[in-house]
């Protein structure tokens, strides 16, 4: 009877020990790990590039968030510039991740402006919020680049840079366009589907019910982060940017971001957004996979916002 005791107390103990692990742990690291821990992807492919790896003349920029957050950049200048487009980066990435697509903007006339959000890069900051406060760091990108240079400005962001991006476009109706690749619906929907996908990447996540661990994440990023987390909604940002040329772009087998996520902002944005699907799996990765195809597609934004198509022959004498 003794022996049956201690096990029977044993088994409850670890018992209270797995539920709070699971609904106690677990959320409160996710929730700090996404939104206080600074942390850079190693970026291979990008590794040591500036502009001036394309030839391209650049200058370092520096400026602030409207909340004081201090920002870094590069400013590419292009002569007769027919407007400026601001590139931004996804989550632990820098501007490097937007390097390689400086000089399609310069060839076509345009100026580019690329930046390190708050929280990665150069920049200052001590918190992540998937858009909620980076977009004042694209609002201020966007003020720099009119301070700067005459003509409309186009925001295309990757990932947590496209959902920036739309949310700060859909506040600044003086932002003419925008290209948003591989965005999410939303912070609630994105951190539901991520912990549905990482049951199947870790095993001690199998343990892990998304409900309701999903709020609970969600709980803290909140409380972490000091942001509204259902004030990140893409969607309901892309429905008001109607009447502004929008490209949304997915790849097609991106699990983290799926293709039909491209669709619904692209019925959100109205009769002139468009959507581009690359064929492939990788996450942020169309504009290496498709080159020429990604690249007509901005051209048809760029030429919507500018003064029509640029004669590249022209250009070039």
């Amino acid at each position: 009877m003794k022996v049956r005791r201690v096990l029977k107390r044993t088994g409850i103990v670890l018992g209270v020990l797995l539920v709070a692990f699971v609904f106690g742990w677990v959320p409160y690291f996710l929730g700090g790990v996404v939104t206080t821990r600074r942390f850079t992807y190693n970026d291979r492919e990008n590794a040591g590039l500036t502009p001036a790896s394309f030839n391209l003349p650049f200058e370092e920029v520096s400026f602030q968030a409207r909340d004081g957050v201090p920002l870094k950049g590069w400013w590419v200048g292009a002569p007769q510039a027919r407007g400026t487009v601001v590139l931004v980066h996804g989550l632990n990435r820098s501007r490097i991740e937007m390097v390689k697509k400086v000089p399609f903007l310069h060839e076509r006339g345009w100026n580019a402006l690329l930046f390190d959000l708050r929280h990665h890069g150069a920049s200052g900051g001590n918190v992540s919020s998937f858009g909620y406060f980076e977009k004042q760091d694209a609002h201020a990108a966007v003020e720099l680049a009119r301070s700067r240079s005459a003509g409309p400005v186009v925001l295309w962001g990757v990932s947590l840079g496209a959902a920036t991006a739309t949310l700060a476009a859909a506040d600044d109706p003086g932002v003419a366009g925008l290209v948003c690749d591989s965005s999410y619906r939303s912070l609630r929907d994105t951190v539901s589907h991520h912990l549905e996908l990482a049951r199947s990447w870790a095993w001690w996540m199998r343990a892990v019910p998304s409900w309701p661990v999903g709020a609970e994440v969600l709980f803290w990023i909140s409380r972490k982060g000091g942001f509204d987390v259902d004030a990140v909604d893409v969607r309901a940002a892309a429905a008001r940017m109607a009447g502004r040329p929008c490209l949304f772009v997915c790849n097609s087998g991106d699990e983290r971001m799926p293709a039909e996520i491209a669709f619904e902002l692209k019925a959100a944005a109205g009769d002139r957004a468009r959507v581009l699907v690359v064929p492939g799996h990788s996450h942020g990765g169309a504009y290496r996979e498709a080159t020429a195809a990604y690249q007509g597609a901005v051209a048809q934004v760029l030429d919507e916002v500018g003064t029509g198509p640029l004669r590249l022959a022209a250009a070039t004498h």
